[in-house]
C-alpha cells in the first residue's frame, strides 16, 4: 500500500500547475463511517483560495485568515484521488490483513460491541501511522522541493482539529510544518 500511495502522490503532485500552493492535504475518513474502510483523499490549497475566502461576501465564511488558511472546510476541495475506495479498497484490505487488523464489511457490525469497537479504532491509529511514514518519505525524497522550490507541509487531518492532529503532523512534516498550523489545531 505504501509504495502505491507514494507513487500516486508523486504522479499527482507532478501534474499540478497552480503556482501558489502552500499546503497539501491528506484528508482521512472512514467510508460509510466504518473504521474497517479507512480512506485518504489527496488535495491542496492555494494563497488565491485563502484570499478569495477572506474577500467572500457569503454568509458562512472564515472568521479570520488563520481559519481560511488551515481549516479544510474553506479549502478548494480538489480531490485528486481517494485511496481506499474503488480499485484501491483492495490495497487497504490487504494492508489490514498483513497487520492482522479486523475487517467487517457490514458497516454496522464494526460497532456492535465494545471489544470490536476498540479493535476497529486500532485500524485508524495504524492507518494514520502509515500516512505519517509516507509523508516522511515524500519529504526525504525531496519531491516537493523539486516541484515547488521548497518543502510544503503535507497535512494529515480529519474535519476536526485537535492536539493529536498537530502531533501527527509534527511527526510527519518536521520543519516543513508551520507553527501556525500547530497553534490552529491546539486552539490557541
Amino acid at each position: 500500500m505504501r509504495e502505491k500511495l507514494i507513487n500516486l502522490m508523486i504522479d499527482q503532485i507532478a501534474s499540478w500547475t497552480d503556482e501558489d500552493i502552500y499546503a497539501i492535504s491528506l484528508y482521512v475518513y472512514d467510508e460509510c463511517d466504518n473504521p474497517c474502510k479507512p480512506t485518504v483523499t489527496l488535495g491542496y490549497n492555494t494563497e488565491t483560495q485563502v484570499r478569495a475566502q477572506m474577500d467572500s461576501e457569503v454568509k458562512w465564511k472564515p472568521v479570520n485568515e488563520t481559519e481560511a488558511r488551515w481549516n479544510y472546510a474553506f479549502w478548494i476541495q480538489n480531490a485528486f484521488f481517494c485511496f481506499g475506495e474503488g480499485d484501491t479498497a483492495r490495497d487497504v484490505r490487504e494492508w489490514m490483513m498483513t497487520r492482522c487488523l479486523p475487517y467487517y464489511e457490514d458497516d454496522d457490525e464494526a460497532w456492535d460491541d465494545d471489544c470490536v469497537d476498540e479493535e476497529c479504532r486500532q485500524i485508524t491509529k495504524e492507518f494514520v501511522s502509515e500516512l505519517v511514514a509516507i509523508v516522511q518519505e515524500i519529504h526525504a525524497l525531496g519531491i516537493l522541493t523539486k516541484k515547488f522550490g521548497r518543502e510544503l507541509p503535507i497535512l494529515i487531518h480529519e474535519l476536526e482539529y485537535y492536539p493529536e492532529i498537530a502531533q501527527q503532523n509534527i511527526q510527519a512534516n518536521g520543519d516543513a510544518l508551520p507553527e501556525a498550523f500547530v497553534t490552529f489545531c491546539c486552539g490557541e
